[in-house]
């Protein structure tokens, strides 16, 4: 087996291109250009402008031409990176090894910005079909059979829950707290004189589902508890599923969608600062730095413009097997953004909030194999399942280590002989079980050798390393930023001003309730400021509520187990 070097890493780096301030590079994507010189006036009809070109700016600019009738060729989509799709993206190749960041899981099931969005968009992969289509039809030739979520020590399935009556009151106490009892206040502060509840598995299972920690805001865990049922948490049976990886399933059906519509991009185009109206808080001009290029441009009256303002996936950094994914040296492009309009106008949020390295770091890894043994290993001492999307925790791993068992080919370019594995841990400052290094100091090979131990097939090491092609960690600094203790206004409102031109979407703008580290809220706050900018007699799917007999069947639930 050629194992990585550093050397090998500056290559794949070469193939992928650099992890820039928006993400993890894919492929380049053929640019657009809006025109020469430094300044340019725009033409007198209205043009909407995207900072950031993530899940939310593609939400938005797909619902503006879906629903409010926004001809394409004037949106224009400002991306910093090469690539569209925030954290959605991957990269890699068979040869030097995959690369897959993480996201929360989402349902096509109910009343879902996501499933909307999906059931309108047509499929890339399957003619005469949407994305939503083509997903549900791979769950159901593909049905979770046997799944086991959960595992402990032994690798044996568990689902007990075993929270003490302390933490049952707590959780009671939670639910009916006002939202603004709990601004400031983390998971741990409110469980302080429970601390139990952060060892039990309903606390496991939330948190690697969800990517959320001890340190991540009461508020998420309360959203959370209050569109989820336990058997959710514990089966999956809901979560969509496809295929190929999110990235070529929904964010190139995206791309597509758009690309036919005339929508502009413009990739290596990082949008540095708003200029805005000091009375109505109007956008009345937009900074560019496109690449390399200084820029303007001036906004007329009935230009509208959404900023992403925070990515969890900017400033990733992969490693590979021999070694850590190092600190992140590129500067958030987005928080830069968002710091500088902030401070022209208030009201507009505390970025300084959410951007705290060790508190919100997610550490991801990818495993290519010239060979399925691990992942029939993982499938018949772990997962207990054949289906393919299944993803289990080990309760014995300090670092909450997460495995995913992916569907092959898991990438288009994937080739019959090789096997991707994905995973992920939520505690990445705190020791392995088996391995003394935290996941943030650990190579590749340290991740595998957990993974294996934590299975008890360390007798198979050497078969298992034998077919290994790479082993490669990816660090998000980010990833679980939005999720962090903050203020009430700390978010920006989706919509800010009453007679404004801009709106915030993504996961760091605030539209009520609603789980604000996932995919679905993303989408969410870009399809309702969508119809809010347009002024369509429309509105974005609100997150579940529970009524009092839910609640009382959620607290026999967890009696129960």
């Amino acid at each position: 087996m050629k194992k990585k070097t550093i050397a090998g890493l500056a290559a794949l780096g070469a193939i992928l291109g650099a992890a820039t301030a928006a993400g993890i590079i894919v492929r380049k994507k053929k640019k657009k250009m809006l025109g020469a010189g430094s300044e340019r006036p725009l033409l007198p009809k209205k043009n909407v402008y995207f900072a950031g070109g993530g899940i939310a700016a593609l939400s938005g600019a797909f619902y503006l031409i879906h629903d409010c009738g926004v001809p394409g060729d004037s949106i224009y989509i400002f991306e910093a990176s090469s690539t569209l799709g925030g954290s959605f993206n991957v990269g890699g190749n068979a040869e030097d090894g995959y690369i897959t960041a993480v996201n929360a899981p989402f349902r096509l099931t109910g009343n879902s910005n996501m499933a909307d969005m999906l059931s309108k968009l047509p499929s890339g992969l399957l003619p005469d079909m949407s994305v939503a289509d083509e997903m549900t039809n791979f769950q159901n030739a593909n049905p979770l059979n046997g799944f086991s979520r959960l595992v402990d020590k032994n690798c044996l399935e568990t689902d007990d829950i075993a929270l003490s009556k302390g933490s049952l009151k707590q959780i009671k106490a939670l639910l009916s707290a006002k939202e603004t009892d709990l601004f400031g206040l983390s998971v741990q502060d409110f469980f302080e004189n429970s601390q139990d509840f952060l060892m039990s598995n309903l606390w496991g299972v939330i948190s690697t589902t969800y990517m959320i920690k001890p340190t991540s805001a009461v508020t998420e865990l309360k959203n959370i508890l209050s569109s989820n049922d336990i058997e959710d948490l514990l089966n999956m049976e809901n979560a969509a599923r496809s295929q190929l990886n999110m990235q070529e399933t929904i964010i190139n059906a995206l791309e597509r969608y758009l690309e036919s519509h005339n929508v502009n991009f413009s990739t290596h185009c990082r949008v540095i600062d708003l200029d805005l109206e000091e009375d109505s808080g109007r956008v009345c001009a937009i900074h560019l730095n496109d690449n390399g290029t200084a820029k303007t441009f001036y906004l007329n009256k009935h230009d509208l413009c959404f900023v992403t303002n925070g990515s969890a996936s900017e400033c990733a950094s992969i490693g590979d097997f021999n070694y850590p994914a190092p600190e992140h040296e590129d500067a958030s492009a987005s928080l830069a953004l968002w710091r500088n309009i902030a401070e022209k106008h208030s009201g507009l949020g505390e970025p300084e909030s959410f951007f705290s390295s060790e508190a919100s770091e997610i550490i991801s890894f990818t495993i290519t194999a010239r060979s399925p043994m691990l992942l029939e290993y993982i499938k018949q001492y772990a997962s207990g399942s054949s289906a393919p999307g299944t993803l289990t925790t080990f309760t014995d791993s300090p670092w909450g280590l997460t495995v995913m068992c992916p569907p092959q080919p898991y990438f288009s370019s994937q080739d019959e002989a090789t096997c991707v594995i994905c995973g992920y841990g939520v505690n990445t400052q705190t020791p392995g079980r088996y391995t003394d290094k935290s996941m943030k100091n650990s190579s590749g090979a340290e991740i595998l050798f957990e993974l294996v131990k934590l299975l008890h097939i360390e007798g198979k090491w050497d078969d298992i390393t034998e077919t290994i092609v790479n082993v490669i960690p990816c660090s998000m600094p980010f990833a679980a930023a939005a999720s962090l203790p903050h203020d009430e206004g700390d978010k920006p409102l989706v919509v800010p001003f009453k007679n404004g031109n801009i709106a915030f979407i993504g996961r760091f703008a605030r539209l009520g309730c609603g789980i604000s580290g996932s995919c679905e809220y993303a989408v969410r706050t870009a399809r309702e400021a969508a119809y809010r900018l347009t002024g369509a007699k429309r509105s974005s799917a609100a997150p579940p509520r529970r009524n009092m007999a839910s609640y009382l069947k959620l607290f026999m639930d967890l009696k129960r187990r």
